[in-house]
C-alpha cells in the first residue's frame, strides 16, 4: 500500500530526475518560441485583468497547436469573466519548465502544479477502500461516479493506457494503481472547484484521467471546452465527449447552399478516390500507411459458398470510450463476444489488424485466435481491396473508419456503437443493444443494405472537408501539414514559426469574434457560421 501511494506522489525521485532532464532539454529557447513569445506579449497586453475575480482554468499542456489556440479562449474568457488564467500541470507531469511557465505567461497565464495535503492523502486511502470494495464487474468500474461526478470510463480507458493491457481485470495491482490515481484527482479537484471561483474551463482530451477535472465542472454548471488547433468543443451534462458532431452531419449538410453541396459531394467522391488509389494520409494527416494498396499477396479467402466475415480490429489500448458508451466497455470484450457468436455460427471469420498497430496488440490478437479457432488472421499489410475482390460478404467494426470505406466499396458494414461516427447514416448497420447485434449477426443471410453512394459522399465531405475548422489559426491546416514536414513536425516550433507567418492583425480580429461568437451562442462545436460574415 506504501508503494503504490509512494508512486502516485508527484514529488518523488523519478519525477525530479525527469524534470532536471526536461529542464536541461529546454535551457535553450529557439528563434521561432522567443518570436511567439514576444508576439503573444504584444497582441495580448491589453487582455490583462488586473483585479481578477475568478479564474479560468487550462489543463497545461506542451503541444505547440494546443498552446497557439489556448492564447485566444484564455484571453477571451478571462476578459468574459474579469478572471486569471490558470494553468494546471497534471499527475506525474507535475513539474512545469521554466520554458513552460515562460510560454504561459506570455499569454497572461500563471501556471500551477498540485499534490494532495495530508488530510486528503487520509482522505485517499480511505475512499479507496471503500470504492475498491464496492466493484464487482468490469461494468462496475465502467460506471463508477463518486458523489455524482461519472469518471468510471475515463479511470476504465487511462488504465489500458497506461498498461497496454487490452481489457480491465479488477484484482490486478495495475488496476489498484489506477483507481488511486483516478480517486487522487477527484480529490484535489472537488476540494478545488469548491475553493475557487471557477467560471470555465478547458482540457486537451475529454478522455482519460485529464477529463476529470472538466466532468466536476460539468456537473457544477461550469463551462468546459476542448479547444485545439482544429477547433472548439463546448461540454454539457448531455455531451460529454468532443468529436461528436457527426450525429448533426445530414442537418448540417442540408443548410449548406446548394453549390457548395454539389461541390462537396464531387469533391468528398475525388478525396476518397485517392484512398483507395493507395495514397497516404488523404484527409488523414496522422495516417503513415495505406490499407488500400494494389499490391496483391497470396489468396486469403477460402473459396466455397459460406459466408464471409472480416472484423476490424481496433489498438486494444488507444481509448475504446473516447467518444462515449460502446455496446461493450472494451474492444476485447467486443472481441470475445465475437469469439462466442463464431462458435455457433458456419461463417467463414477472418481478422485483419492494422498496418499502424501499436506493439503489444498481435500478441493478444494472437491468443484470441488460438482461443477461438474458427478465425483466420489476415497479414496487416494485405490490402482491403484484394479482400473484397475475394468476396468478403459483412465487415464488423466498433467504430472504425472502414464504416464508410467499405461502404464506398459496396460491402455492408456493421457498427457495435451507436458513438460510430457513421451513425446518422444508412450505408452501415447500427444495432442499439447488444442482443440486437447478436440477433443480426446471427442472422447475416437475411441482412439487405442497400448503400446510397452520395450518403457516403456526404458523410466524408462533412467529416473530412466541411468540418475543418483547423483553418481557423493558419489558413489551411493541411497545406500547412505538408509546408512544415507532415503531422509530427507540427508538434514542434515550427508551428509558432507557420502561424506567425500566417498571421495578420484582420484574421486575429476574425478568431476573436469567431470564438466570442462561439462562446456565446453555446453550440455544441465551433463552425464557420460563428464567423460574423458567414
Amino acid at each position: 500500500m506504501k508503494t503504490l501511494f509512494k508512486k502516485m506522489i508527484p514529488e518523488s525521485k523519478h519525477d525530479l530526475i525527469r524534470h532536471i532532464i526536461n529542464e536541461t532539454k529546454q535551457i535553450h529557447i529557439d528563434e521561432q518560441t522567443k518570436k511567439f513569445i514576444r508576439h503573444n506579449q504584444e497582441i495580448w497586453k491589453d487582455f490583462s485583468v488586473s483585479k481578477p475575480e475568478a479564474e479560468v482554468l487550462f489543463e497545461l499542456t506542451a503541444m505547440q497547436p494546443n498552446i497557439i489556440s489556448y492564447g485566444y479562449l484564455a484571453n477571451i474568457l478571462a476578459k468574459k469573466h474579469n478572471a486569471e488564467i490558470m494553468a494546471y500541470s497534471f499527475g506525474e507531469n507535475i513539474r512545469i519548465s521554466r520554458l513552460h511557465g515562460k510560454i504561459y505567461k506570455s499569454f497572461n497565464a500563471k501556471t500551477f502544479s498540485y499534490f494532495l495535503t495530508q488530510n486528503q492523502l487520509l482522505e485517499l486511502e480511505k475512499l479507496f477502500n471503500e470504492v475498491y470494495s464496492s466493484l464487482k464487474t468490469k461494468k462496475d468500474v465502467f460506471n463508477l461516479s463518486v458523489s455524482g461526478v461519472w469518471f468510471g470510463d475515463l479511470l476504465y480507458d487511462s488504465h489500458l493506457r497506461t498498461h497496454n493491457v487490452p481489457t480491465v481485470v479488477i484484482n490486478d495491482y495495475r488496476f489498484k494503481e489506477s483507481l488511486k490515481k483516478a480517486l487522487y484527482q477527484y480529490i484535489f479537484w472537488r476540494d478545488y472547484f469548491d475553493k475557487h471561483n471557477v467560471k470555465a474551463i478547458n482540457v486537451t482530451h475529454c478522455a482519460y484521467l485529464i477529463a476529470i477535472p472538466m466532468r466536476i465542472a460539468i456537473q457544477r454548471s461550469i463551462p468546459a471546452y476542448q479547444c485545439n488547433f482544429h477547433g472548439c468543443y463546448y461540454m454539457t451534462k448531455e455531451r460529454l465527449w468532443a468529436y461528436n458532431d457527426y450525429c448533426y452531419y445530414p442537418r448540417q449538410f442540408r443548410k449548406l447552399p446548394e453549390d457548395k453541396q454539389k461541390n462537396g459531394l464531387k469533391t468528398a467522391r475525388k478525396q476518397i478516390g485517392y484512398r483507395f488509389a493507395g495514397k497516404v494520409g488523404v484527409d488523414m494527416a496522422y495516417s503513415a500507411k495505406s490499407a488500400y494498396t494494389n499490391i496483391r499477396r497470396g489468396k486469403v479467402l477460402s473459396e466455397n459458398n459460406k459466408i464471409k466475415v472480416l472484423i476490424a480490429a481496433h489498438c486494444f489500448f488507444d481509448s475504446p470510450n473516447g467518444l462515449g458508451v460502446n455496446l461493450f466497455t472494451d474492444f476485447y470484450e467486443w472481441l470475445t463476444f465475437l469469439g462466442y457468436i463464431s462458435e455457433k455460427t458456419d461463417y467463414d471469420w477472418y481478422i485483419k489488424t492494422h498496418p499502424d498497430y501499436l506493439p503489444g496488440n498481435n500478441a493478444i490478437i494472437n491468443e484470441f485466435i488460438n482461443k477461438y479457432p474458427k478465425f483466420a488472421l489476415i497479414h496487416a499489410e494485405t490490402s482491403h481491396h484484394q479482400i473484397i475482390d475475394e468476396g468478403i460478404d459483412f465487415a464488423l467494426t466498433v467504430y472504425g473508419t472502414i464504416g464508410f470505406e467499405y461502404a464506398a466499396l459496396g460491402v455492408p458494414v456493421i457498427n457495435a456503437s451507436l458513438r460510430n461516427p457513421h451513425v446518422a447514416y444508412n450505408f452501415n448497420i447500427h444495432p442499439k443493444t447488444i442482443d440486437e447485434y447478436e440477433n443480426i449477426l446471427m442472422n447475416l443471410a437475411d441482412q439487405k443494405l442497400d448503400i446510397n453512394m452520395d450518403e457516403v459522399y456526404e458523410y466524408y465531405y462533412m467529416h473530412n472537408i466541411e468540418k475543418n475548422t483547423g483553418n481557423w489559426l493558419c489558413g489551411d491546416y493541411m497545406r500547412l501539414l505538408e509546408e512544415i514536414g507532415g503531422y509530427k513536425a507540427h508538434f514542434t516550433s515550427l508551428a509558432y514559426e507557420k502561424f506567425l507567418a500566417e498571421f495578420s492583425q484582420e484574421r486575429h480580429n476574425r478568431n476573436l469574434e469567431l470564438l466570442k461568437n462561439f462562446i456565446d451562442s453555446k453550440d455544441y462545436c465551433m463552425q464557420s457560421e460563428h464567423y460574423k460574415d458567414h
